[in-house]
């Protein structure tokens, strides 16, 4: 059975995710009953298996590594904000705030904003690199509410920046600064807890599929399936920026952020509570559309970066 997995596009990471998705959907409060440890780490152990996979990325880092992958990742991450950022800007200037079809300023900028960085982590680990831990942070700022909202606010002139939690922002460092620290005091920390990061991706896909519920994605209707197929033809950019500008890793880089984050699915209602007057009225049928572009980039991305590394790569096998 686990060869078959492994065969799977990041099947050690997916195929946990599907199943825990499903169950969570059918039996909602299978987790409340027993709670405790079952809960802590099945249903709410995300932030602790994501620590722990940067962590364990921070040891094999050298420090003299750090500028190579900056090289290599910073040009994507830029490029994301600036494509995202002007299709942000374009919506708002031809729909306004209430947009179109359904799909509320709120809504696309919280979708075309964001992107999973533990998906892209899973990615990079069976088709990428071992280090992408090192810049999981940068990644992982865009799954927060912390770059739609100044966009949102500069946009609409209403709130600013001032509320915003730097909290969650500063915590997804520190892992990576001990781990640097350990292993670069002793390479034999970096040879231990290296082995880790594929040890802990089915935690990861478990964890992340019990955040998602099928129904609170089939709440959004057609607006979340108009939503879904215009951010895959939207973040298309992101695959040819990768194969043909940094020719870095054949568009696998792209296909690794071609997806919207769990956590963004509380972003409508963190920046309704900020900018009420706006987009107060928008939450519930945003927070729908985020879970269900979420759901369906969180499968095809995966798909999609395995066909991109097969044909980079025809001789070699998955997993």
């Amino acid at each position: 059975m686990l060869k078959k997995i492994n065969q799977l596009p990041a099947g050690m990471f997916l195929v946990p995710m599907v199943i825990s998705m499903v169950l969570i959907s059918i039996f909602p409060n299978m987790y409340d009953r027993f709670g405790g440890t079952s809960q802590a780490s099945f249903q709410m152990g995300t932030p602790v298996v994501i620590g722990l996979l940067v962590f364990a990325a921070g040891t094999s880092l050298d420090l003299k590594q750090i500028v190579p992958l900056l090289k290599r990742h910073l040009p994507m991450i830029l490029f994301k904000l600036f494509w995202s950022s002007l299709l942000i800007y374009f919506y708002y200037q031809a729909f306004g705030t209430q947009g179109i079809f359904g799909i509320s300023l709120l809504s696309f900028a919280c979708v075309i904003y964001s992107l999973n960085p533990a998906v892209a982590l899973a990615i990079h680990s069976s088709y990428g690199d071992q280090h992408f831990g090192a810049v999981y942070g940068i990644f992982g700022i865009l799954g927060m509410s912390f770059t739609p909202l100044i966009l949102l606010s500069l946009l609409t002139a209403d709130g600013g920046a001032g509320g915003i939690d730097w909290n969650p922002i500063i915590s997804i460092f520190i892992p990576l600064l001990v781990g640097m620290a350990l292993g670069n005091l002793d390479p034999d920390f970096a040879d231990f807890f290296t082995p880790m990061i594929g040890r802990l991706l089915p935690f990861l896909g478990w964890n992340l599929g019990a955040g998602m519920r099928i129904q609170d994605a089939l709440a959004s209707g057609g607006s979340g399936l108009l939503m879904t197929v215009a951010f895959f033809i939207l973040m298309l950019p992101l695959i040819f920026f990768d194969r043909y500008v940094t020719k870095q890793n054949a568009g696998i880089d792209g296909a690794a952020i071609w997806n919207v984050a769990g956590m963004s699915v509380a972003n409508p209602a963190l920046i309704g509570l900020t900018l009420p007057e706006t987009f107060g009225d928008d939450v519930v049928a945003a927070t729908a559309i985020v879970m269900m572009v979420c759901i369906a980039s969180s499968l095809l991305s995966p798909l999609v970066a395995q066909k991109l590394y097969q044909r980079k790569e025809p001789v070699t096998k998955v997993g």
